[in-house]
């Protein structure tokens, strides 16, 4: 997934993104949603520790979970255990991250909401 995400990133001073590469790369990604929860955490925390190497560009991450939920790779649960991940390890650059993609967390849980109201 690393090393998909790193190719799309096509200049991330500007947060230019080679969505053709990702949607040409969404069938080997799906092998992630087909795995379990821990899986597709390890693989939302690998995409993290992207964006840390790449020094944080803004919105990134947020394009990155957009895809990764759009194309349906990662479930909902995973997203929610890296928001509430204390895993040690994981920990350099999570901060900045989960700042990065707050509305995406609210788009999350306004969703599910909406799901439940309905």
């Amino acid at each position: 997934m690393t090393a998909v995400f790193e190719a799309a990133a096509k200049d991330n001073t500007k947060c230019r993104v080679d969505m053709a590469l990702i949607q040409k790369s969404l069938p080997v990604l799906l092998k992630y949603r087909n795995s379990d929860t821990e899986q597709q955490l390890h693989a939302l925390q690998e995409l993290k520790a992207l964006i840390v190497t790449l020094d944080h560009p803004p919105n990134l991450l947020r394009i990155f979970f957009d895809c990764v939920y759009d194309g349906d790779v990662i479930s909902e649960d995973a997203f929610y255990k890296f928001g509430t991940s204390k895993d040690q390890a994981e920990q350099l650059g999570k901060g900045v991250a989960l700042k990065s993609i707050t509305a995406f967390f609210t788009w999350l849980r306004e969703a599910e909401q909406e799901a439940e109201d309905n």
